[in-house]
């Protein structure tokens, strides 16, 4: 009975060993600006052989510095999709990563009323101080044609479409 339970142990550790590593999944999604770190673990199912692995790039225009992988001459991975892969030795097992921008643009202030003179071209980004890493555009609708006072809704957009309305009460004099 011994013997049985002992082979069977062994069969199971012999099956085990030879199924590899396994990935958490075959695609991660990472936001815009996060880092995208060089750490096996961070793929894998289960990690206890993580010290004998390495993340590698497959795809072009990618470089890894301090640990973190990033597009060349940027300090992060623009929004793309990528080819990785945890090499084990001569064996490879390839993962995807998607980097997605979901994040509306942050306005580093916020105003209430701006006072401008009559037929004068409005800066929002001088009043809001908008900043997104995929850059920022401003939609408003205002007529600075003649002196009034508006209520209006700045539309601040990325390239992606996620957006932040922010109301401001437009002194035109």
């Amino acid at each position: 009975m011994l013997k049985k339970i002992g082979v069977i142990v062994l069969s199971f550790l012999l099956c085990a060993c030879s199924m590899g590593i396994q990935l958490k999944k075959q695609t991660f999604t990472i936001e815009l600006g996060k880092d995208i770190y060089a750490n096996p673990t961070l793929y894998l199912k289960d990690s206890s052989h993580s010290s004998r692995l390495k993340v590698v790039s497959k795809s072009v225009g990618v470089d890894k510095k301090n640990n973190r992988f990033m597009t060349s001459g940027m300090d992060y991975l623009v929004v793309g999709e990528y080819d990785f892969a945890i090499q084990d030795g001569n064996k490879e097992y390839p993962f995807v990563i998607k980097v997605k921008d979901t994040a509306p643009p942050v306005c580093a202030s916020e105003v209430s009323q701006i006072t401008i003179s009559v037929g004068q071209n409005i800066d929002w980004n001088s009043y809001f101080h908008a900043t997104d890493l995929s850059g920022v555009t401003f939609e408003a609708n205002v007529d600075t044609s003649s002196a009034s006072t508006q209520d209006v809704q700045v539309k601040i957009s990325d390239r992606f479409g996620n957006a932040v309305t922010k109301n401001v009460s437009v002194v035109v004099q």
